[in-house]
């Protein structure tokens, strides 16, 4: 029988990729101010991603071309695996280097992931601010409580709530398991349990 969707051997995904490292001279002039700001902070989500964009002016400053970069210079954790073979393996660098340039800008579009999520926020800005800097406490969360809670539809005590959520989060993740384990190792997931 014919296949009629060839199988995808992420060529697309790597050529994308070494586009957007092509792009590194575009970026390379901000990294200095982006790196040594005192306006962007982290939460625990985010504080890898923040120490390798605070690493990114000196990276800048190396001259690759005398001596490549390593990967022990680098924090591989953060390369996810479609810029992997961008990052670790390009053809025109000695072998073990990493290529700096595809390496900054997988740095960058993983802070900006971050500052989606909030994991990294800026200080002074409105859009990408801290929102835990806003929340109400004290009296002025006492005065809204109750309209806050009926508006969130959470008229159960807290701890069956929580309850509540921590099943359906378990459920989820026997299920994810299980549907894992049935897949064998042609699964395209993988679960990385970091320590700590």
């Amino acid at each position: 029988m014919n296949k009629l969707v060839p199988e995808d051997d992420g060529s697309a995904d790597i050529a994308l990729r070494k586009a957007l490292a092509g792009r590194y001279n575009t970026v390379r002039p901000f990294l200095r101010l982006l790196g040594e700001s005192p306006a962007l902070a982290a939460a625990q989500g985010g504080k890898r991603v923040l120490a390798a964009v605070r690493k990114l002016p000196s990276l800048a400053r190396r001259k690759t071309g005398r001596r490549p970069l390593s990967s022990a210079e680098v924090d591989a954790e953060l390369v996810p695996r479609a810029w992997r073979p961008v990052v670790f393996a390009n053809p025109a660098l000695p072998a073990g280097a990493v290529d700096r340039d595809a390496y900054v800008v997988c740095v960058l579009e993983q802070l900006h992931r971050a500052l989606v999520r909030r994991d990294v926020y800026a200080a002074p800005s409105n859009r990408w601010s801290d929102p835990r800097a806003r929340l109400l406490d004290g009296a002025g969360w006492e005065a809204v409580r109750e309209d806050v809670l009926a508006g969130l539809s959470l008229d159960m005590p807290v701890t069956e709530h929580l309850a509540e959520l921590t099943a359906g989060l378990d459920s989820a993740w026997q299920q994810m398991a299980t549907r894992m384990d049935e897949a064998g190792p042609e699964a395209k997931v993988e679960v990385v349990v970091r320590p700590g």
